[in-house]
């Protein structure tokens, strides 16, 4: 799942709709509205298709599980929703087997980056992620 048109299916599948506009202080946002979940991603700058398929998998990671806050949250709450919006990407997006196998044949993170249509900053967030919850596992393989 992870491929950039797999995230448009799933954001219309569930009434979320990407929009673009100039955001010069971040690449993409989310937000709901009434009800409604909406997608930003910044179109003032050039976007590669790997960067546009993380920002948009990260804001839908906020749709889909509720994620939202304010200017005026904790800080502490903040990065436990930002860290829920990462965990769904890297769940839906860099499946543990994948990455772990594509590892193990010695592929360097921009080579899985590539092959799995995300950056490499994903890449490295999935492997600690995966590590730090008990991978390489057999139910990861």
């Amino acid at each position: 799942m992870g491929e950039r048109s797999d995230l448009y299916s799933m954001a219309a599948q569930n009434g979320i709709e990407v929009l673009g506009f100039p955001m010069p202080n971040c690449k993409s946002m989310s937000a709901e509205v009434e009800g409604r979940c909406y997608i930003g991603l910044d179109d003032s700058r050039p976007m590669t298709a790997a960067e546009e398929s993380a920002c948009v998998g990260h804001e839908l990671g906020h749709c889909l599980y509720g994620g939202f806050y304010t200017r005026t949250t904790p800080f502490d709450t903040v990065e436990r929703h930002e860290a829920r919006a990462d965990k769904w990407y890297i769940l839906n997006a860099i499946p543990c087997g994948t990455l772990f196998s594509l590892l193990r044949r010695g592929y360097d993170a921009w080579e899985i980056a590539e092959q799995l249509g995300t950056t490499e900053e994903y890449v490295r967030r999935a492997y600690y992620f995966y590590m730090d919850n008990g991978a390489p596992n057999p139910r990861c393989d």
